[in-house]
């Protein structure tokens, strides 16, 4: 009888964390932070007035990158912390979005990224996805391709930060409003012909994830 009781307590506790985080009014959770709409709002404003975008339909796409942005600003602050990297004092921007902004960029450098052998899986996936955004000849095969991918220090990099990243947020319990789902964070990019790997917030995968 006290296992059942126990059992029920339990359950009790992780559906009283699901609705924590499942708000409607939040944007998305980083471990114990959160992010409301409102402030998306407000930085949207901010961001939408720094990019010079007006056109119809801009919105959404600036709201998803102040969402990443938050969560790639939060996640980044917890790395530093957990490797005992010192972070360089925050200087103030002409808006709370370019500080977080230059905040976000002056962590990511400070971090200690160890370059790692990229594997089988993560090559056939850069691979695939260059194919599809067109900076890749589909002619080429991936064992063709696969040595110069393999010894590409930017590759090994993006690879680096990939698993960091994803690490972080499966640790950080990262939970995105459904409204920003899927959120990538691109981490290899092909200028505006988009993302070749990208870091998924509120969803785990085991293996790199197509753009």
């Amino acid at each position: 009888m006290r296992r059942l009781t126990a059992a029920a307590g339990i359950a009790v506790a992780l559906l009283a964390l699901t609705a924590c985080r499942s708000n409607p009014s939040v944007a998305a959770y980083v471990g114990d932070q959160s992010f409301s709409e409102a402030k998306v709002d407000e930085l949207v404003k901010q961001a939408a007035e720094a990019q010079q975008t007006a056109q119809p339909g801009d919105e959404a796409a600036v709201r998803t990158h102040v969402v990443q942005l938050l969560v790639y600003n939060a996640l980044c602050k917890r790395i530093a912390a957990e490797k005992g990297v010192k972070l360089p004092a925050a200087q103030a921007g002409p808006s709370e979005y370019a500080t977080i902004s230059q905040e976000t960029q002056a962590c990511v450098q400070a971090l200690p990224l160890d370059q790692m052998k990229p594997s089988e899986e993560d090559l056939r996936k850069v691979y695939d996805n260059g194919v599809e955004v067109g900076v890749l000849d589909p002619k080429q095969s991936f064992e063709q391709v696969k040595p110069q991918l393999e010894g590409d220090p930017q590759v090994a990099g993006a690879i680096a930060v990939y698993r960091v990243l994803t690490d972080a947020a499966k640790s950080a319990d990262v939970t995105v409003n459904p409204r920003y789902r899927p959120l990538d964070l691109p981490v290899l990019t092909a200028g505006e012909r988009g993302a070749v790997l990208s870091a998924p917030f509120g969803q785990y995968e085991s293996g790199v994830s197509n753009s």
